[in-house]
């Protein structure tokens, strides 16, 4: 029997049997079968709908998946504020309100929501 999953309208199969470590899903993609862990077939079909660029899903496995997360994110009062590159912790840090991008420094952007939330919310 196999188990149908669908990931941004492509089908991904896998076949029963096998344990969780040596699960194999596939998926067609720009006419292409590919194959891999499920999480790196999600990565392939992520790259074909955001790029339409064709990405092999064993070229994920190099990435180090322990590596910790490269990005920050901080709640206040009710607002997201995120910074991914923490090297650049000084100016580095954006937010989204009603779709606009807003960026800055952390502390100016807690200023920013303190001054103006009521309005922001609206």
């Amino acid at each position: 029997m196999t188990r149908r999953l669908f990931h941004r309208g492509y089908t991904i199969e896998k076949s029963e049997g096998g344990n969780e470590a040596t699960e194999v899903y596939r998926a067609r993609l720009g006419g292409k079968s590919i194959s891999g862990s499920l999480h790196n077939v999600k990565k392939s079909i992520e790259w074909w709908a955001d790029t339409n660029t064709f990405v092999n899903p064993a070229d994920f496995d190099e990435e180090e998946d322990d590596a910790p997360p490269t990005h920050q994110v901080e709640e206040y009062k009710g607002f997201r504020i995120m910074n991914d590159d923490p090297e650049k912790d000084e100016k580095g840090w954006y937010m989204i309100v009603r779709g606009k991008l807003m960026k800055g420094s952390l502390p100016g952007l807690k200023l920013f929501i303190d001054k103006n939330g009521d309005q922001l919310r609206a």
